[in-house]
């Protein structure tokens, strides 16, 4: 890759889900080319153990991501991948990772540390796994470790080659990113071998009692964010290491020892002492608890406290070292030594941890004293309404601890607990002014927004303490033009950034959310009919403020607004959402290499494919094979479900009448099920009644493998034809059916029974992964529901004076919802179209569509004709019959719409 497209990178978080890993690697293969999309092209190929950059993960579940073996870039579905961050290879990582984010090819110094720090990281982690030098056991005993390390270190030599050209052009900056694809891939290798191998070498100290969805999050330069409290000894000391790690990991960030970041140097320094003095105290309460074998573990300590003390005077030599009066050869030194004090308390914190738990496992874990308050590594500058609502846990009893520091100055991450007002102080307070708009927003308990002002919203949207939440981000996007207009919604975001003071505290991270918000509106949001006339707002911006502050930026949105004008598409691909759905529900596509083989008979085919051409003959749709025939028809149906974009779905949109809704893909979904429930009922009446019976068998077998195929749609459609008055009324046609069928249909109503909201069926459905063709009725209820059952808005009184209406916001949550829950099923199935069959079946569709419009009652009067009502005329009917065959037949048309 360029080093020039990198440079647009923003600085990486460290999450606990895949919506936004740095790293990621393929748990499965992925060919773009069994996509149907005019994008592709710009897909990224990849197979199983692959490892990928992530540049940019967007709410739709896809990612811009580099293929670090291929070299190659762009569109990854998230749910092929699953996040990576082994431990052992954190140090690694992160200097990866860093150097990618801030390349400087005309700066040597640059690439020096940047190169410095990667060699760090393989060190730590063949030092971590015991396996820093060639007599080590691990690598004498087995010849797959062996090969593995000889490997990496010799991809590790070729980097620093490139290093001691010392050449600033670009190809050498080039150089570095490609070796560093490498090693970390060679990194990889050298993990998996450990773990395959027979002795098990993957050390112990990393096996963690707090969950990876409790463990390391929000890494973006010198701060994080940790959600999780433990209690217990070894589950404190855990989380404590990964703190440390963190803090030290900072350290390997370029822009920290810049000139223009003394201060910023200086609070990473105090938060790497905060967070290892807690690692020590713990340590000293292990220790406590086991005089007789604590000597190793109280000589690892005081290592530990000379190393990070250490830091702490190294740093302070980096910032003295920024003076005018100091050559670059001096920084250059102060700087190469606090990097290898960093790896050297990274290697000692790491020693801590592993004697620590050798005593544990000696004493047996216990849990720490609960009158002591924990750190809370939150790190936000006071315990507002963001840093409540971003953690449950962060108001509970392990809040800041009071001891002293290491540095000479107190470093309150977050206020004592004592200084939070009681209850009875705010009862005694006078009531608050009127909230201002951009503070009028209200959560639900778990810190979900539930209402606001758009001032309001697009604060939340552009938050600096943490990434705005994917369900929001998806929401807002989606559903903004239902409360608000899209240049009012420019206006805001041009208002958020502009009204930031350049002095005041993270004000680049707010610009940057706005700028990504811009951008991933037009990337994925963007709806050309609406939102055009936010174009000239969003370019005046581009080439005034933003251009100033951010000039990448800038130039990227004003290629976007050239882009957005006259496409009808989303640039970026939106076709699997995963938001708001259960995250142990895996996505797993089938391999490429599973299409099954058409089951048909060629001179079957023939005489379908002469019908088609000329009329003659008619198939017989016993012919069919139940199996192929149920492909064939979700093949059909899945073509349309996966057209359906979230646009459709708003604002019942589908339920305007046809000609005056956009909902095409709903319309034609809902069209196609009426036309094959009544092809299936035509199909029936015709022949004897024995043949009846046969035709009415042969479709209960093919709902039978949509079953199978989690074609739902299709089942509902063969359940309601069967059930309906015209076909249920033929009793000597049922009563001839065979006792296995009658209970094998029994069986398939029940799946789908409209009793209690459709209960089975939505078990059912929970528990199905794609690729899937839902019954589409059930969503069209719950969107029709969410939109007619909620208000558009809510009040906002925080105080009994202020009761200004809000965007009820939570409204638009449900329908988000809702459809990602549908969206998450757009999946295409991987079956060999038929041409004969899907000819047949466009020409049957249409031709029953066409019947039924001119005659709404030709299949009642055609059921009444194959089976006569007792004591009716055959002939001309009385009245009574004809009303009655009136009445049915609005039955039918009605069940038939209805499904």
């Amino acid at each position: 890759m360029a080093t020039d497209e990198i440079h647009s990178v923003s600085p990486p978080q460290w999450q606990t889900y895949v919506g936004y890993h740095p790293f990621l690697r393929a748990a499965h293969s992925f060919d773009q080319s069994t996509m149907e999309s005019s994008l592709v092209g710009s897909y990224l190929d990849f197979v199983a153990g692959d490892i990928i950059l992530l540049h940019s993960f967007h709410a739709s579940g896809w990612g811009d991501g580099t293929s670090l073996s291929t070299n190659k870039r762009g569109w990854i579905p998230s749910n092929y991948c699953e996040p990576y961050d082994a431990e052992p290879l954190r140090p690694l990582l992160i200097g990866v990772l860093n150097m990618l984010v801030n390349p400087r090819p005309d700066d040597s110094r640059s690439l020096q540390i940047a190169v410095t720090t990667i060699v760090s990281g393989v060190r730590s982690l063949l030092d971590l796994t015991d396996c820093l030098t060639g007599d080590s056991r691990p690598v004498r005993e087995s010849e797959a470790i062996r090969t593995s390390r000889n490997s990496l270190l010799e991809q590790l030599s070729v980097l620093v080659s490139f290093m001691r050209k010392q050449s600033t052009d670009m190809s050498a900056s080039e150089g570095i990113v490609q070796n560093s694809y490498r090693i970390l891939l060679r990194a990889a290798a050298f993990l998996d071998s450990l773990d395959s191998d027979e002795y098990s070498y993957y050390p112990s100290m990393y096996t963690s009692e707090v969950s990876n969805s409790a463990g390391m999050g929000g890494f973006t330069g010198s701060s994080f964010t940790f959600e999780y409290q433990p209690v217990s000894a070894l589950a404190r000391l855990n989380f404590l290491f990964d703190a440390t790690l963190v803090c030290l990991g900072s350290f390997l960030n370029a822009s920290d020892v810049d000139s223009r970041a003394p201060a910023k140097l200086l609070l990473t320094a105090r938060r790497a002492a905060h967070a290892s003095r807690e690692l020590l105290a713990v340590i000293e309460t292990v220790s406590s608890r086991a005089a007789p074998i604590v000597y190793s573990l109280e000589e690892a300590k005081e290592s530990m406290y000379n190393r990070i003390t250490s830091l702490v005077t190294a740093a302070r030599d980096v910032v003295a070292a920024q003076t005018p009066e100091c050559n670059n050869e001096v920084m250059v030194t102060a700087t190469q030594n606090m990097i290898d004090t960093v790896v050297a308390c990274a290697r000692t914190a790491g020693l801590c941890l592993v004697k620590a738990k050798y005593v544990l496992d000696q004493i047996g874990n216990f849990d720490l004293e609960v009158d002591r308050r924990y750190l809370d590594y939150q790190l936000q500058s006071q315990l507002g309404a963001s840093s409540r609502r971003s953690s449950s846990k962060s108001e509970s009893s392990y809040g800041m601890t009071a001891a002293s520091s290491l540095d000479d100055e107190p470093w309150n991450m977050a206020p004592p607990l004592e200084s939070l007002p009681s209850d009875a102080d705010m009862e005694t307070k006078d009531k608050k002014p009127r909230t201002p708009l951009q503070d009028r927003i209200v959560y639900n308990e778990e810190g979900q927004v539930q209402g606001g002002s758009l001032e309001a919203l697009v604060k939340q949207l552009t938050a600096n303490d943490a990434a705005p939440d994917a369900l929001f981000v998806s929401t807002f996007f989606l559903t903004f033009r239902l409360f608000t207009t899209p240049v009012a919604v420019a206006q805001a975001l041009v208002h958020r950034f502009s009204s930031l003071s350049p002095d005041e505290q993270n004000v680049l991270a707010v610009r940057l959310r706005v700028y990504n918000a811009l951008k991933g509106w037009m990337e994925s949001h963007w709806r050309k009919e609406t939102d055009n006339e936010a174009i000239p707002i969003i370019v005046d911006f581009a080439n005034g403020s933003l251009k100033t502050a951010l000039p990448f930026a800038s130039a990227r949105l004003l290629d976007l607004s050239k882009k957005v004008i006259n496409i009808d598409k989303p640039l970026v691909p939106r076709s699997m959402s995963k938001l708001g759905i259960d995250k142990s529900l895996g996505i797993l596509l089938p391999d490429s290499s599973s299409v099954p083989t058409p089951i048909v008979n060629k001179l079957h085919l023939a005489i379908v494919a002469r019908y088609v051409r000329e009329g003659e003959p008619t198939p017989n749709i016993l012919d069919f094979d139940p199996l192929e025939l149920a492909r064939q028809i979700t093949v059909k149906e899945s073509r349309l479900f996966c057209k359906i974009i979230p646009e459709e779905l708003l604002g019942q949109e589908f339920s305007k009448k046809a000609g005056k809704s956009t909902a095409v893909n709903v319309k034609s979904m809902s069209s196609l099920s009426t036309d094959l429930a009544n092809l299936i009922g035509e199909s029936i009446l015709t022949g004897d009644v024995k043949a009846r019976m046969n035709t009415i068998r042969h479709w209960i077998r093919v709902a039978e493998k949509c079953l199978e195929l989690k074609n739902y749609n299709c089942l509902m459609a063969i359940t309601c034809a069967l059930q309906s008055s015209v076909i249920l009324r033929l009793k000597k046609t049922w009563e001839i059916l065979p006792p296995r069928y009658h209970s094998l249909f029994t069986e398939l109503k029940s799946i789908i029974v409209y009793e209690k909201n459709y209960a089975s069926y939505r078990t059912l459905l929970r528990n199905t992964s794609p690729p899937c063709i839902p019954y589409l009725g059930v969503y069209l209820t719950d969107l029709t529901f969410a939109d007619e059952g909620n208000s558009d808005f809510r009040t906002f009184h925080p105080d009994m004076e202020d009761s200004s209406p809000i965007i009820n916001f939570d409204k638009h949550v449900r329908t988000t919802k809702i459809i990602a829950d549908l969206q998450r099923f757009q999946v295409p199935y991987r079956f060999q179209e038929v041409p004969e069959l899907q000819a047949w079946l466009d020409v049957e569709v249409s031709r029953v569509h066409e019947m039924y419009l001119q005659d709404q009652h030709v299949l009642y009067r055609r059921s009444c004709s194959v089976e006569p009502k007792a004591g009716a005329s055959q002939t001309t009917g009385g009245l009574g019959a004809r009303v009655e065959g009136v009445t049915e037949a609005v039955s039918w048309n009605e069940e038939m719409s209805s499904g």
